[in-house]
């Protein structure tokens, strides 16, 4: 299992609305429901900071993910231009391979 790991910081203003985009339910997960390999993305927000937020990206191999992601460029574009207007940080860091 491949998992990708992303960190945001979320304008206090738009968490309600950052929300419906990444959590289990949200945009992201729909698009990704799209390819059979995707898993589930699991979301957590900081105990001490409200703003600050984990997202856990779980596919069945990084070729799947890389695959999906040049395979639905234009979607997954759109859905990072609306949270790039929410957040104050967005990185990723750091891949996983289940052994």
């Amino acid at each position: 299992m491949y998992k990708v790991i992303w960190r945001y910081k979320v304008k206090a203003e738009f968490i309600k609305d950052f929300l419906k985009i990444y959590d289990a339910n949200g945009e992201w997960v729909q698009l990704f429901s799209k390819s059979s390999d995707f898993i589930k993305t699991a979301l957590f927000n900081d105990v001490n900071a409200d703003q600050y937020f984990l997202t856990i990206d779980y596919w069945k191999s990084k070729e799947a993910y890389q695959n999906f992601y040049k395979q639905h460029h234009k979607e997954i574009k759109q859905i990072d231009v609306m949270g790039d207007q929410m957040t104050l940080l967005e990185e990723k860091l750091d891949e996983f391979m289940s052994k």
